[in-house]
């Protein structure tokens, strides 16, 4: 995998250390090294990147405007962000905006090779998905080659709020993301989809599905519930909350929480797919 590095500050040794990790895998390439947002962007255009590791913390240009700026010019590499400290809805805004992974500085390098690790993982898992829709709908032509774009722009989007929920790693993770994709790919809402046709399964297998599928949503709300207790007044948490889950049931799971209820909110997987998928397209 080719690796960018932004670095604000070369005296606090991230980028060393990040250069270490990466370069002791024979399969990874660091292919520049900056502490100019301007440069970093200008490279972003013309290399190619995998992963690129952003300094939140920089002049000018802060690492989320680099972000957005190089997935407006229609480059989607993975980001890593990197900040000394960050106030939790500047966290927020940041994942909003496309990032993968956060990371503190000083930088731990356990934290680091496994976010590398996971990180490789999606790259892999989106090339597979890519090579199987060339598979399906043949060659893209000339005329379609924007909508493509904004598809998978729409998926990574959706990725990002997956992450963000704390529910892509879990058994149903995967799931999760496979239905997301095909409902993006295919322009469907989540009742139109054909589990038997996409998945090659029968009502049983369609039922052990949706049991791991609605396993990990559930924690979403779970993990949503404790966010909204710690940063009641963040709109994009409360967005999420009426948008994927209803807020009756991210209320219901906050009073489950504080101990006011035997249980706690209720989830729709209907309402949670539909809703990802519209948020996606913001």
């Amino acid at each position: 995998m080719n690796f960018y590095i932004v670095n604000n500050n070369d005296d606090d040794n991230a980028t060393e250390l990040l250069r270490n990790i990466i370069e002791n895998d024979f399969n990874n390439s660091i292919v520049g090294t900056t502490t100019d947002p301007q440069q970093a962007f200008d490279d972003a255009m013309r290399l190619s990147i995998d992963i690129m590791f952003v300094d939140y913390a920089m002049p000018k240009m802060d690492g989320i405007d680099l972000v957005h700026r190089i997935q407006d010019s229609r480059h989607y590499p993975h980001f890593i962000m990197m900040a000394t400290a960050i106030d939790p809805e500047t966290r927020t805004k940041a994942y909003k905006n496309g990032i993968d992974f956060f990371l503190e500085k000083p930088l731990n390098i356990a934290e680091v090779k496994t976010v590398i690790k996971l990180a490789g993982q999606n790259i892999d898992m989106s090339k597979r998905l890519l090579q199987i829709l060339d598979l399906v709908s043949g060659a893209a032509t000339n005329s379609n080659t924007v909508a493509v774009s904004y598809k998978e722009k729409k998926k990574e989007n959706a990725r990002s709020i997956l992450r963000f929920l704390g529910i892509t790693s879990g058994n149903g993770g995967q799931e999760i993301i496979s239905i997301t994709n095909m409902m993006i790919e295919r322009e469907l809402d989540f009742e139109e989809i054909n589990f038997a046709e996409a998945f090659g399964c029968d009502a049983h297998g369609k039922k052990i599905i949706f049991q791991r599928v609605r396993r990990d949503i559930r924690s979403g709300l779970n993990n949503l519930a404790h966010m909204c207790i710690d940063y009641p007044e963040n709109d994009i948490i409360l967005e999420y909350a009426n948008n994927l889950y209803e807020y009756k049931n991210v209320h219901n799971e906050i009073a489950y929480l504080q101990g006011q209820r035997t249980s706690g909110g209720q989830v729709s997987i209907k309402h949670f797919f539909n809703g990802l998928v519209q948020e996606s397209s913001k």
